[in-house]
């Protein structure tokens, strides 16, 4: 288990600034105390493997691997062992590290000893051993992540064996799986790098936070002031990690966009298995990122409700269309319950409330379904998702929402595993920065009930459309996108690949450049010419201080029509929302999912074209 220090201790033994010593050493500590789940995830991968592989590879190669990687699992016991014997101080904390580090990528040097005596000779097989190695590496990082060296030793060893060998087969499909693996290994090592860095400064935060704490109790005539500084510092942390969302977001937003575009283009049996779990291993990372970014804004005050009356119908639309197909994956049915019912709340918070609920119960039935529905009562309306899981035992029904709390009965069917137990604190949060309360009613083996009681708002007018006027957004309900160019602005020329490469699976052309006037010499060069822009897509924080919207009006003066614009960002604070709504265009939060992304792009056209055929009608 991680473990408090003296902030005043000895940390020569690190050589960095005091703090951050303490950060490594509890870092170090935890690493051992993880020994078990260390062993269980490559006890259990080592079974899988051996049973995918069972009738491609002779019995005694893989007794042999399976008893070394046994053998080095004694031995790191041995080393837990020692480690909670000696209790090391501070300044023995890095020697112990590094020893933890040498079984660490031990153990990967294993695994990708594996991928070069056992990988198989048919494609089928060579899918499934891929998936289990990547299945290996997500479990690394759940385990290794906490310490670099020991995350970095793991995943390298892991994965650039299978790459040389993969890469070997020498065929086209081969070595284009290959350059996938490295892309891919290139981002989770970058993603790693950056999640510890972050891990490592918040820690080095709460050790700051506990000595001034200590300080307050023994200087009772300075207790305000040392409570107005815990709470300065409290707050410091968490604007530091949204400060540093649009950083992190970057590259899980162009890592996803990619991920698309690849699933798009690859049809080969056995690569889409790969491409498959690709995805699946992004989304997760999207999900646990999204978690952490949505405490860190309620820890900084960072969102405000802003209630307003609004239909159910459409948001509960929006969620069946995104929760069915996953339900579906994973072997579930999901209802929603037609309603012509209004409420008064903040329709964003309220729709990321229940999504959070829904990825809940997404994520743990392991048969049966979920169902989102609504009821009358009297002058409230009660949202209720219900599901068929595992249930929640009665003294744990408080307990759940509490923040990093994780039921030891969860099952890992999911990509992302168990999560951080941060999305039930969440939808607590939320919920009551809104002003309702959350309701649980469960019981064990058969299934939960998340209910949240909303005011009530009198029916909304609804819209009438001529037929002519049906007939007209009949026409603009076609792929809208077929045929169409478009020009991206953004600063990181990886998202601007991305772009290019997800907008040509759909058949449109992209072009783009950090800022409006490069976004326009890519586009003169183009085939094309400047003067045929059907939408733009604009980062709305770009280098050098610069606005996606100023870009968008710049394009759009030299262009000199009133093109279609979507803007993206990795800043979730209600500033960027007003700019947009001030702008007039929508607003994409990174990482930007691609169905969503296409969504708005066709609805920006549409809306557009809309509007010039009815200005057309009335002159």
């Amino acid at each position: 288990m991680p473990r408090l220090y003296d902030a005043h201790s000895p940390v020569a033994g690190f050589g960095m600034h005091p703090l951050t010593a303490l950060a490594r050493a509890d870092q170090v500590g935890t690493l051992y105390g993880s020994f078990h789940r260390t062993s269980a995830s490559m006890l259990f991968g080592a079974a899988i493997l051996c049973g995918v592989m069972w009738e491609q590879e002779a019995p005694w190669v893989m007794a042999t691997w399976v008893a070394a990687i046994l053998a080095n699992q004694a031995w790191r016991g041995m080393l837990v062992r020692a480690y909670r014997k000696a209790a090391p101080p501070i300044a023995d904390a890095e020697r112990w590290g590094a020893y933890w580090v040498a079984g660490s990528t031990l153990a990967g040097a294993l695994w990708g000893a594996a991928s070069v005596v056992m990988f198989p000779a048919q494609p089928s097989y060579q899918a499934l051993f891929i998936v289990c190695q990547f299945g290996v590496i997500l479990g690394g990082l759940s385990n290794t992540a906490v310490y670099k060296p020991s995350f970095f030793g793991f995943a390298l060893a892991v994965l650039v064996p299978l790459i040389v060998r993969v890469a070997i087969e020498g065929d086209q499909v081969h070595l284009f799986t290959a350059g996938v693996l490295g892309v891919v290994l290139v981002f989770v090592l970058a993603f790693g790098l950056r999640v510890n860095g972050v891990l490592t400064q918040s820690l080095a935060m709460r050790y700051e936070n506990v000595d001034l704490i200590r300080e307050l109790q023994s200087q009772t005539n300075a207790a305000l002031a040392a409570r107005a500084a815990a709470e300065t510092a409290s707050l410091a942390k968490s604007q530091f990690l949204a400060a540093a969302s649009h950083d992190l977001r970057q590259p899980l937003h162009a890592m996803g966009l990619f991920a698309a575009a690849l699933a798009s283009r690859v049809h080969d049996p056995g690569v889409t298995p790969l491409v498959a779990s690709i995805r699946a291993s992004v989304e997760a990372l999207e999900h646990l990122f999204a978690e952490l970014l949505d405490l860190s804004q309620l820890d900084a005050g960072a969102l405000r409700a802003a209630p307003a009356a609004f239909p159910l119908r459409p948001l509960f639309l929006r969620l069946a269309a995104d929760f069915g197909p996953q339900a579906q994956a994973a072997g579930l049915f999901f209802r929603v319950a037609p309603t012509r019912l209004a409420v008064v709340t903040d329709a964003l918070l309220l729709e990321r409330v229940l999504r959070n609920l829904l990825a809940n119960a997404v994520r743990y039935p392991p048969a049966g379904g979920i169902v989102l529905g609504v009821r009358r009562r009297a002058d409230r309306v009660r949202i209720d998702v219900i599901d068929t899981g595992i249930g929640i035992a009665d003294a744990d029904t408080t307990r759940v929402f509490e923040e990093f709390v994780q039921l030891a009965g969860a099952p890992r069917k999911h990509a992302g595993g168990r999560g951080m137990g941060l999305g039930l604190a969440i939808v607590r949060r939320l919920a009551a920065l809104c002003g309702h309360e959350v309701e649980l009613a469960s019981a064990p083996g058969r299934g939960s009930r998340f209910s949240i009681a909303v005011p009530r708002a009198p029916a909304l007018v609804r819209v009438c459309r001529s037929p002519r006027a049906r007939r007209r957004m009949e026409g603009l309900s076609a792929n809208t996108l077929s045929g169409r160019r478009v020009v991206v602005v953004d600063d990181d020329p990886a998202v601007v690949a991305a772009m290019q490469a997800l907008f040509a699976s759909w058949d449109a052309k992209a072009t783009g450049g950090p800022d409006a006037s490069l976004a326009l010499a890519t586009l003169a060069d183009d085939e094309g010419g400047d003067d045929a822009v059907d939408l733009i897509v604009a980062d709305l924080r770009l280098a050098d201080g610069n606005s996606g919207i100023d870009a968008i009006g710049t394009l759009r003066e030299r262009l000199g029509v009133d093109t279609p614009a979507i803007v993206v960002s990795g800043d979730t604070s209600a500033a960027a929302e007003r700019e947009a709504r001030d702008a007039e265009v929508r607003l994409l939060l990174k990482p930007v999912v691609a169905a969503a992304l296409k969504d708005a792009a066709e609805r920006a056209m549409s809306s557009r074209a809309m509007s010039s055929r009815v200005t057309a009608d009335r002159a």
